[in-house]
């Protein structure tokens, strides 16, 4: 038999001692009396010990929302880097929330859900620990609690949510309504980048404009798409900082962007873009293309005295809906000095005018309101046969975006109604009131009421028109509905 020194020395001791002395020291030993010694191992509560793993992770988590939320703001430098900083910034909030929910469970049941579904149930934890459970856990890990841990998972979660929000100054609703839109402006395809432009147009955050305008001056199909959001920009307090990008863009040797540019410069009515708006028109022109309707609807949002020239040419030799948008155009300047000569190239323009041409220089004189224009509506109404009297004045609706999409358009000529009823409302802005006008309009009044073939609208509304004529009517002055019905 081999002999094995380590098994020797656990039955017999060491070997240097006699057997005979052991003997003797074991019988000694067995005469005083045994002392057992307990090792007592004291450990930290375990809601302590979550406690401090929740305030450890909190901070980490605030600090990844902050950093997260600075570097979204200051734009990703690629596609990738965005995706994990969402990725980091979710998953952070996540794993807090799935904490703070632990540390309710331990502090309110005791730790119910843990000792059930994560240390295992009852079965298990008694073989492991044996006979001598704790009877207080072990109730603990029967115990249903009320609430449950899906729900305080839940509050958990929208507390996080909020305390995040607050240390990075409302990352999320920034992210959702505009910070996307920004970073597909810088990182996408051009569709992308058109997309995000169409949003941000109507989008009036602090971080809009400022990318908007970056964005027109980098050239390419998108920035066309920046220039005309930013001309929709009319609603500003003041319209200073469109100026300078938009100014920039007209002078580029992209025409489509040069096209946007002033337009939108008309919209925010920038009247020193007169003179390149009617060079673009010119060379429209000498290219034998239609002119762009955006750019007539600038000049009359310009109101420029400049333009009237090229307003009046335009008014006889375009094609009929340019000439349409070119005396809509005149008779925006009504409230510039010298701007009532345009009356005079109206009326000229209307006897020789096609049916629905007249129908826009109409409608123009009415804006214009001048008494004398009386005769000229009177003359244009008699030209006219049965039927062109009867015939709708359709509006011209003008889209202003550069795909022509209605989700921008503006309705001109409105509203719609018949030749006879819109030469009717037009007298009506400019009652008759000097001897020599009324001489003529209240005889004239009286046989439109009288002809059968007049229809029954403007046949009463003649008949207003005439009372009022005659009454001196102001309509201006009339009781509103609440003094005509006694209402205070």
């Amino acid at each position: 038999m081999k002999f094995n020194p380590p098994r020797f020395q656990r039955f017999f001791g060491s070997p240097q001692i006699p057997l005979r002395n052991r003997a003797m020291t074991d019988s000694m030993t067995d005469s005083r009396p045994h002392v057992t010694q307990v090792r007592v191992e004291r450990s930290l509560p375990v809601w302590v010990k979550l406690w401090t793993v929740v305030i450890l992770a909190n901070i980490g988590g605030f600090a990844v929302a902050i950093w997260v939320a600075g570097s979204m703001r200051a734009i990703p430098s690629s596609t990738g880097m965005q995706s994990g900083l969402l990725f980091a910034y979710y998953a952070a909030m996540v794993v807090i929330a799935v904490l703070d929910a632990f540390l309710l469970d331990e502090v309110l049941f005791k730790g119910g859900f843990r000792k059930t579904h994560i240390q295992g149930r009852i079965p298990r934890l008694s073989a492991r620990g044996g006979g001598g459970a704790d009877v207080e856990q072990a109730a603990a890990a029967m115990k249903r609690t009320t609430m449950g841990f899906p729900f305080l998972l839940l509050v958990s979660g929208g507390i996080t949510y909020m305390a995040f929000n607050f240390v990075n100054h409302d990352f999320d609703a920034y992210y959702s309504r505009v910070g996307k839109h920004v970073v597909a402006m810088h990182l996408g395809t051009d569709e992308e980048q058109i997309e995000a432009v169409r949003t941000l147009s109507i989008r009036r955050e602090p971080q809009v404009l400022p990318a908007l305008k970056w964005r027109t001056a980098q050239g390419g199909e998108p920035a066309k798409w920046a220039a005309w959001a930013l001309g929709r920009f009319t609603d500003l307090p003041t319209r200073r900082p469109l100026k300078a990008p938009l100014v920039a863009a007209s002078r580029s040797d992209d025409p489509g962007l040069r096209r946007e540019a002033l337009v939108a410069l008309g919209r925010i009515q920038h009247r020193a873009a007169d003179d390149a708006i009617h060079a673009e028109i010119r060379a429209q022109r000498d290219r034998d293309e239609r002119v762009d309707g955006r750019l007539l609807y600038a000049l009359g949002a310009i109101q420029t005295l400049s333009s009237v020239p090229l307003l009046e040419d335009l008014l006889h030799t375009a094609k009929p809906q340019t000439q349409r948008l070119a005396a809509w155009a005149l008779a925006q300047h009504r409230d510039q000095r010298g701007g009532r000569a345009v009356v005079k190239i109206l009326e000229a323009r209307l006897p020789t005018a096609s049916h629905e041409v007249r129908c826009a220089i109409v409608h123009a004189l009415g804006i214009l309101a001048d008494e004398q224009s009386n005769l000229a509506l009177m003359d244009a109404y008699d030209r006219a046969t049965p039927a062109e009297r009867a015939t709708i004045c359709a509006r011209l609706q003008l889209s202003m975006r550069p795909d022509g999409d209605d989700d921008d358009r503006v309705d001109l000529f409105m509203p719609q109604d018949t030749f006879a009823m819109k030469v009717v409302m037009s007298m009506a802005q400019m009652r008759a009131t000097s001897g020599d006008v009324r001489a003529r309009a209240e005889p004239w009044l009286e046989r439109i009421v009288a002809d059968e073939e007049t229809t029954p609208a403007a046949r009463e509304s003649a008949k207003s028109l005439l009372a009022g004529i005659r009454s001196g009517r102001d309509d201006n002055a009339a009781p509103s509905v609440d003094e005509a019905l006694g209402i205070e």
